[in-house]
């Protein structure tokens, strides 16, 4: 039998060699045909893609480049009217003397006066004097002697600019008159410069029309695109068009030039010069195709254009390209990917006439090992009982048939789950189902091994007594000869004293070390889970006082003191207590009655609030203000909006209504935003350098670059505008600005330095592509920290994660920023492949006096040494702290106790 089992195998084993061979080598010819002609098909496509691109972009950066040369004219124009008034001043200097009058010395120099005159006799010289009376103009005799605000009293900016004029020495604007030589009704923007001249008592006038300047750059900006070439081989040039359908230049065919092509057809019969008129006025820019003799050729071919149509000046910007020209470049791609398919159907061939024979004698010496195999499978037998037993004494196993229902367990899972095994068996797993489960997970888990796929993951079960236990579960299809699935085999680890020592850890993150009522980020937890309910905030009047005249831990203790009030009061009232910020402390009542709750606060306010606070021998009477507010999504805003009104109006309590968008808080923001825009435009965005001290080595190592922004002499702090800046467009502006002063400034210095992100940062692809290149071209990646503050958005993106993972291949380092106030995730850090953790200072501060602070950084320090991280405090303040910190294995030190953020680098202490 074995060995009729052995021939039959090895026959079968020849005749399917042979078989494959034949099939495949008549399939191999045609399947090589079929790729060449996709391949080319797609090489044409891609090539003419990216030429497509090729142009646009050269396009996008020639209009980037007259936006540039617009400015330099505009800003070179009042250097060329100051020249203009100058020489005026010198040729009137030269008549003045004390004996004339100045209308006389100005009728001497008239001749002079008239014939200095510019751009095709529309730039001309004023004089007037400090009542305003016109002493001499270089384009309407009939104003001489009249004031000048009673010309045009009309024209506002006109009177405008003339009454800022007279109150100083100098000014340059612009506003709108009639042109010289052109109709007298209609108006054209003018850009005047205007000096006092205090030797002669008058101001001297200059000016020039903004159609003029335009006219010149123009010209320049024509002449200089002539000339450009771009592509392979210099191939591609730009042609300018208006949209009276003229061409203002061609490069290549200059008899275009200065002719009205309204009605040129291509020849495919398309009027494309109007098309692309009237698309680029309606569109901007675009792609537009047609036939076109080529210059090279004179052949007709099908050309690609695209156009941008620049409507300050009225004119179109053109490139394209030939398709059969591109088509031609690739000529030796495809002769070249034609002879690869040749050679490598030909090898194919070779390989399946060797594997043929191969096969052929692998099966013979196959059929000579069967027997050999099969006892080598009851010996493999044997193993896998024994594998079965070492699984069942250290893992919790069982099987299930293709329905999920139980048809074997073994001692470990009797004994987690409480159940006996004639209890389990041909039961199903949902005898086990905890009820906080997400049903999605168990249909993800059922369509994977479905699939015939290996599940992993952490699930959540319940004992027969009800009590909660975690398995680290891996799921295995078990399949038939067939690769049809006959069972499911389940092997679990018991992690449930590690998910519980996790859950307890992340307690101490969600409540508030000073008081002990639940944080701010236990609240947003609490308000997600709600859809109704009302929530105030409470707050003592001018508590910053208290820390100020007395000290932050007196300041403390009161804060103790009211959360004990607060909590002694509304505890038994159905509120849960949350302590938000500082001295604001939330009371979240679950009904949407808010009278009952502003009830309640009133009365709170009026018995328990109006008892003084002891500290020490420190006697405090205070005063409190209240913000209500009810609604099913921005509960927490809308209350906070209350409280701001109640501030504001001085009142005890105020309600959250509609009308309470702050118009005062708008205005601020305008405010705000015009002072970053002329900030930037100053430079006056600058970098602090704040010290990092190192316990191990008693160095400064390394700095945190840290915004400021400089006004009047004042260095203003980000949080007073850089919420603002994040609802604009400036927040990137500034973060540009900082990247590049702070990598340049370290490009020279052999100093670690951490550079502030933040999730917006992260996403802005182009803000992250300029760090990246900027820090390559300066060689800082070694020696360059990128410090962020974690949150859920930085986890749940996979695209952040690849970009870190692009910065560390480079050399680049990681840090965690306030780690500790708020959302952190210890799994995350190590998915991150994190260098430093950075505590948050609001840990630091209470650190003396608070023994779950100091628990909570011991934790943060052995997981970090374990996890190979290193550990940042921040907020070091005192000599006390710095010793309890090195103490505890803090690593790096960072605070005002070694150096506060300053201009200037602090190399020692």
């Amino acid at each position: 039998m074995r060995f009729s089992l052995s021939k039959f195998n090895f026959l079968n084993l020849v005749i399917s060699t042979l078989l494959f061979s034949i099939i495949t080598g008549i399939f191999v010819y045609k399947f090589a045909d079929d790729f060449y002609k996709n391949r080319v098909n797609s090489y044409e496509n891609d090539y003419i893609d990216s030429n497509k691109d090729l142009i646009k972009n050269e396009i996008e950066k020639v209009v980037k480049r007259v936006e540039t040369l617009k400015t330099l004219q505009y800003k070179n124009n009042e250097l060329i009217l100051k020249e203009k008034i100058d020489y005026i001043q010198r040729v009137l200097n030269k008549k003045y003397s004390s004996k004339q009058n100045i209308e006389k010395i100005i009728n001497n120099t008239k001749p002079t006066l008239d014939y200095y005159k510019w751009d095709n006799n529309t730039g001309y010289i004023y004089i007037f004097d400090k009542k305003g009376k016109i002493l001499y103009h270089g384009n309407n005799n009939n104003l001489i002697s009249k004031n000048i605000l009673n010309i045009a009293k009309d024209n506002k900016e006109f009177v405008s600019f003339v009454k800022q004029t007279l109150s100083k020495d100098e000014n340059y604007g612009s506003y709108y008159w009639n042109k010289p030589l052109t109709d007298k009704n209609e108006l054209f923007e003018k850009y005047v410069y205007i000096k006092y001249n205090e030797n002669l008592n008058i101001y001297i006038a200059a000016g020039v029309y903004k159609d003029e300047i335009d006219k010149k750059t123009i010209n320049t900006f024509i002449n200089e695109l002539k000339v450009n070439r771009f592509g392979e081989n210099d191939y591609g040039y730009f042609w300018v068009l208006n949209t009276k359908a003229t061409i203002l230049m061609h490069p290549i065919d200059t008899s275009l030039e200065e002719r009205d092509l309204t009605n040129l057809k291509s020849y495919d019969n398309k009027m494309f010069i109007q098309e692309i008129i009237n698309r680029a006025q309606k569109e901007t820019s675009g792609y537009i195709s047609y036939h076109w003799n080529r210059p090279d050729s004179l052949k007709v071919d099908e050309k690609t254009t695209y156009f941008h149509y620049i409507k300050d000046w009225n004119i179109i910007i053109n490139s394209g390209f030939y398709i059969t020209e591109l088509k031609e470049f690739l000529s030796e791609e495809k002769l070249r990917l034609k002879n690869s398919l040749v050679e490598y159907s030909e090898k194919v061939l070779s390989i399946l006439i060797i594997l043929t024979i191969i096969s052929i004698l692998i099966g013979k010496f196959i059929s000579s090992k069967i027997e050999k195999i099969e006892d080598e499978k009851n010996e493999n037998y044997n193993l896998l009982e024994q594998y079965k037993m070492i699984l069942d004494h250290t893992s919790v196993v069982s099987r299930a048939d293709i329905n999920g229902k139980i048809h074997y367990v073994n001692d470990n899972f009797e004994k987690i789950s409480g159940f006996k095994k004639d209890v389990l068996i041909n039961n199903s797993y949902s005898i086990l189902k905890h009820p906080d489960n997400n049903k999605t997970q168990y249909k993800e888990l059922w369509k994977t091994i479905k699939n015939g796929k290996i599940w992993k993951g952490l699930i959540k079960n319940r004992r027969k007594n009800g009590e909660s236990y975690y398995n680290k579960t891996t799921i295995f299809p078990i399949k038939d000869s067939y690769g049809k699935i006959v069972e499911f085999i389940s092997s679990s680890t018991d992690v449930t004293e590690l998910i519980e020592n996790r859950t307890k850890l992340n307690d101490l993150f969600k409540n508030d070390p000073l008081t002990g009522l639940g944080n701010r980020v236990s609240l947003i937890n609490k308000l997600t889970k709600v859809d109704e309910g009302v929530l105030a905030l409470i707050n003592i009047d001018r508590f910053k006082e208290i820390n100020d005249s007395y000290s932050h831990e007196v300041g403390d203790e009161v804060i103790k003191s009211f959360a004990n009030r607060l909590f002694d009061f509304f505890s038994d009232k159905n509120c849960i207590l949350y302590r938000v910020q500082a001295d604001i402390f939330a009371i979240y009542y679950p009904y949407q009655d808010i009278k009952v709750l502003k009830e309640l606060v009133e009365v709170f306010m009026n018995e328990k609030g109006k008892e003084a606070y002891y500290v020490d021998k420190n006697k405090f009477l205070v005063t409190y203000t209240c913000g209500l507010a009810t609604n099913k999504e921005n509960l927490l805003t809308f209350a906070d909006i209350a409280l701001s009104e109640a501030k504001n109006k001085k009142i005890r309590i105020a309600e959250y209504n509609s009308s309470m968008k702050s118009v005062e808080e708008f205005k601020n923001n305008i405010l705000w935003v015009e002072k970053l825009h002329k900030a930037l435009s100053e430079d006056r965005i600058i970098a602090h350098y704040q010290p990092i001290y190192n316990y191990k080595t008693k160095k400064i190592e390394k700095y945190e670059a840290l915004m400021r922004l400089v006004e009047d002499d004042k260095i203003i702090y980000p949080n007073e505008y850089l919420n603002i800046a994040k609802k604009t467009r400036l927040y990137p502006e500034l973060t540009y600005k900082m990247v590049e002063k702070v990598i340049s400034k370290f490009s020279t210095i052999n100093q670690e330095f951490s550079l502030n992100l933040c999730v917006e940062d992260l996403m802005n692809d182009e803000l992250m592509s300029f760090i990246f290149d900027f820090a390559q071209q300066k060689k800082v990646f070694k020696k360059m920290v990128l410090e962020i503050v974690e949150s859920e958005e930085i986890e749940d993106s996979e695209h952040i994660t690849k970009l870190l993972k692009r910065f560390k291949d480079k050399g680049c380092q990681i840090a965690i920023d306030d780690f500790g106030s708020g959302y952190s995730n210890y799994d995350y850090l190590i998915k991150l492949q994190v260098d430093y953790i950075k505590i948050d200072g609001s840990i630091i501060k209470h650190i003396l006096d608070d023994t779950k602070t100091q628990n909570l950084v011991k934790s943060i320090v052995s997981f970090a040494k374990k996890s190979d991280i290193k550990v940042i405090a921040e907020f070091v303040s005192s000599k006390e702290i710095d010793s309890l910190l090195k103490e505890l294995n803090v690593d790096y030190a960072q605070g005002f106790y070694y150096g506060k953020p300053s201009k200037n680098l602090v190399s020692h202490l």
